[in-house]
């Protein structure tokens, strides 16, 4: 009888980014997960490119998945709630900001370093 070991997953510490755009970037890739146009989503697109144009952040530019149209994703990313922000590095580890990003000191902490 064989095994059943159930639904596979992705860990997000599994995701594997574009390297060529990481690598561009000085190793780091934002990634933000949204829900169409949905209200929340538009804020946190907002307020992601308020605060990427105010910190003068010119050579990271976020990619939009927006997971109604790509529903596979949340399990991919391993994201539990939307909108939300990835930041990977080159070796797939990324981390999240959850919300519509309108917590400016948050954001700019979580920013940091790009």
């Amino acid at each position: 009888m064989a095994e059943h070991r159930g639904p596979r997953h992705r860990r997000r510490a599994d995701i594997q980014p574009d390297k060529s755009e990481a690598l561009a970037n000085g190793g780091t890739q934002l990634i933000l997960l949204i829900t169409g146009d949905a209200p929340r989503s538009r804020r946190a697109r907002e307020n992601l490119a308020a605060a990427l144009r105010d910190l003068k952040i010119t050579d990271t530019k976020p990619t939009e998945v927006d997971l109604i149209k790509q529903p596979a994703q949340t399990l991919v990313y391993g994201v539990f709630a939307n909108p939300a922000l990835l930041r990977t590095g080159t070796t797939g580890k990324a981390e999240a900001l959850y919300g519509d990003l309108s917590e400016r000191k948050a954001l700019e902490r979580f920013l940091a370093g790009l």
